[in-house]
C-alpha cells in the first residue's frame, strides 16, 4: 500500500500556523500577568504614600480618647476636614478609620472617622458615618476576615476587598495599623481605590499584543510558504524536522538567550545544505546578538535612572529638567505646546538641619516632595536643588492649574502650623506659578523665570508676615 504523501507546503503551513498560535498563547498569558502585576503594583505605590501622608495627620492618643469617650475632639473634626479635602482632590474611592470587631455576620466592624468628598456632602449626607457606629451587614465575613489579619501586623498590607453582592465596582485596599504613643491598637486606616476597570484594561492591551502577533505571523507565513512553494526541494524537509524540535525543545521558555537550533546533519552540496548551515549559523549570531542588547539595554538603562533621577526623592533631577526644557523648547519653536511652571522652595529646611539632623531634614523634603507630586499627578515634577523643585503643569493639571496652586498654598499653610506632628513634619513652602505666553515667550526659560521671581515674592511675604 502506497503511503499518503502530505504536500510539503500544507505541512509547512502547519507548523508555521501551530507556531504562531503557541507564540500568540505564550506571550498573550505573560503580558497579561506581567501587565496586571504592574498596575497593582502601581495602586500599591500610591495607597502607601496616601496611608503614609494620612498617618502623619493623625494624632492616636487623641483619636483613642475619642473612641473611648465617643466624643469627636478639635484634632478629630480637624483630620476629618484634612481627610474630606484630601478625598475631593485625589482618585480614591474611600479614605478612613475603622476597627474590625469580629467575623459575625453583622455589627462586625466599628466606624471611627471616613473621608467625605463635597458631592457626598451634597447628594449623600447619610453616608457620613459615625463616631464607634456599627455598621451592620455592610461588611461580608470574608471582607472582615482580611481587615482582622491587616489588624495583626504593624505593615501596610494590601487586599482586593470582598463587598456585598450586588456592588459592581472592586476595590484595592490598603491598610496600616494606628497604634498609640503607648503601644495601644486604635484601628485600622484604610484607602480604597476603584480597580474595576483593571481587567477590562489588561484585556484591551493583551488583545492588541495578540492582533500584532498574529499579523506578523500570517505575513511570515505567507511570504515563507510561497519561497518554499517555487524553491525548495524534498531535502528541506530535514530541515524542516530539525526546526520543529527546536520549537518544541524551547517551547514555553521566556529566555531568548537560550535560542539556538543545533546543526541538522544536512549534507545535499546545494542550497539545501547552505541553507542549513545558514540558519544553524545565524541562530548562535543571533543568540550571541541578543545577549549583548540585553546586557547593553540593562546597562543603558541603569545610567539613564542614574543620570535623570534624584536619588532621595526618586522623581527627576536638574540634568532631566534641562533635556525636558530642550526638547520643550523645540516644541514652543513649532508652536505645539501648552504648559505653565510652579516653583517650590522650601521653608526652614536649614533650620532643621541644624537643629535636627539631616536625617529628618531628608525626611522633611521627601515628605514636601510627596505632597508636590500627589497636587500636581498629571505633570513632571524635577528637584533642582536642595529645596527647590519645580513642575512642568501640564495637561489635566494646567487646565486646572489654579485650583491645584491654591490647594498647594492652602495645603503648606495649614502643615505649617500643626503642631500635633514633629517639627520636621511641619511642611512649609513658598510657591509660583506662571503660565507660557504663546506669541510673547521664546523658551521654558523665561516663564521658569517668572515663575521663580512670583515664588521669591512669595517667600518674602512669608517671612513679612512672620515677622
Amino acid at each position: 500500500m502506497t503511503k499518503k504523501i502530505v504536500p510539503l507546503r500544507r505541512s509547512i503551513s502547519i507548523g508555521c500556523l501551530a507556531f504562531v498560535a503557541l507564540l500568540c498563547l505564550v506571550l498573550s498569558l505573560v503580558n497579561y500577568s506581567t501587565y496586571k502585576r504592574n498596575l497593582y503594583n502601581r495602586y500599591a505605590d500610591y495607597i502607601g504614600d496616601i496611608l503614609r501622608f494620612t498617618r502623619s495627620q493623625i494624632d492616636a492618643d487623641d483619636l483613642a480618647e475619642c473612641i473611648r469617650t465617643g466624643v469627636k475632639s478639635p484634632k478629630y473634626l480637624k483630620l476629618q476636614k484634612f481627610m474630606d479635602t484630601f478625598k475631593d482632590n485625589a482618585d480614591i474611592h474611600y479614605l478612613y478609620v475603622i476597627r474590625p470587631l469580629n467575623k459575625n455576620p453583622v455589627d462586625n466592624v466599628m466606624d471611627i472617622i471616613a473621608a467625605m468628598s463635597t458631592y457626598e456632602k451634597e447628594n449623600m449626607p447619610e453616608m457620613e458615618v459615625k463616631l464607634n457606629g456599627l455598621t451592620g451587614s455592610g461588611y461580608s465575613v470574608e471582607s472582615v476576615s482580611k481587615y482582622l489579619e491587616a489588624a495583626k501586623t504593624r505593615e501596610i498590607s494590601y487586599f482586593v476587598a470582598d463587598w456585598v453582592k450586588g456592588i459592581t465596582y472592586i476595590d484595592f485596599t490598603g491598610t496600616l495599623p494606628i497604634y498609640t504613643s503607648e503601644g495601644e491598637y486604635v484601628g485600622l486606616l484604610c484607602v480604597d481605590i476603584d480597580v474595576s476597570e483593571i481587567k477590562d484594561v489588561v484585556l484591551d492591551a493583551t488583545f492588541v499584543n495578540i492582533a500584532l502577533i498574529l499579523l506578523l505571523g500570517i505575513s511570515f507565513i505567507i511570504l515563507f510558504i510561497t519561497w518554499a512553494y517555487y524553491k525548495i526541494a524534498k531535502p528541506i524537509q530535514v530541515l524542516e524536522s530539525s526546526v520543529t524540535d527546536f520549537a518544541y525543545k524551547n517551547k514555553g521558555k521566556e529566555n531568548l538567550t537560550e535560542l539556538e537550533i543545533e546543526n541538522p546533519g544536512i549534507h545535499t552540496n546545494n542550497e539545501v545544505e547552505s541553507l542549513a548551515i545558514a540558519v544553524v549559523k545565524m541562530s548562535k549570531d543571533m543568540k550571541v546578538y541578543v545577549e549583548n542588547i540585553i546586557e547593553a539595554e540593562s546597562k543603558a538603562r541603569m545610567l539613564s535612572e542614574l543620570a535623570n533621577k534624584d536619588s532621595l526623592t526618586s522623581v527627576r533631577n536638574k540634568t532631566a529638567y534641562d533635556n525636558y526644557a530642550k526638547n520643550m523648547n523645540e516644541d514652543i519653536k513649532v508652536g505645539k505646546t501648552e504648559f505653565a511652571v510652579a516653583m517650590v522652595d522650601l521653608n526652614y529646611l536649614k533650620n532643621i538641619n541644624d537643629n535636627y539632623g539631616h536625617e529628618h531634614g531628608n525626611e522633611y523634603i521627601k515628605m514636601t516632595c510627596s505632597v508636590i507630586c500627589h497636587i500636581f499627578t498629571h505633570s513632571p515634577v524635577f528637584r533642582i536643588g536642595g529645596d527647590e523643585f519645580v513642575v512642568i503643569v501640564k495637561g489635566e493639571d494646567y487646565n486646572n492649574r489654579n485650583l491645584l496652586f491654591n490647594q498647594a498654598v492652602s495645603l503648606f499653610k495649614k502643615t505649617s502650623v500643626n503642631e500635633s506632628v514633629e517639627p520636621w513634619q511641619r511642611l512649609s513652602a513658598a510657591i509660583g506659578m506662571s503660565d507660557f505666553i504663546q506669541g510673547e515667550d521664546n523658551s521654558v526659560e523665561e516663564v521658569f523665570n517668572r515663575a521663580d521671581k512670583i515664588m521669591y515674592e512669595n517667600k518674602a511675604a512669608m517671612k513679612a508676615l512672620r515677622k
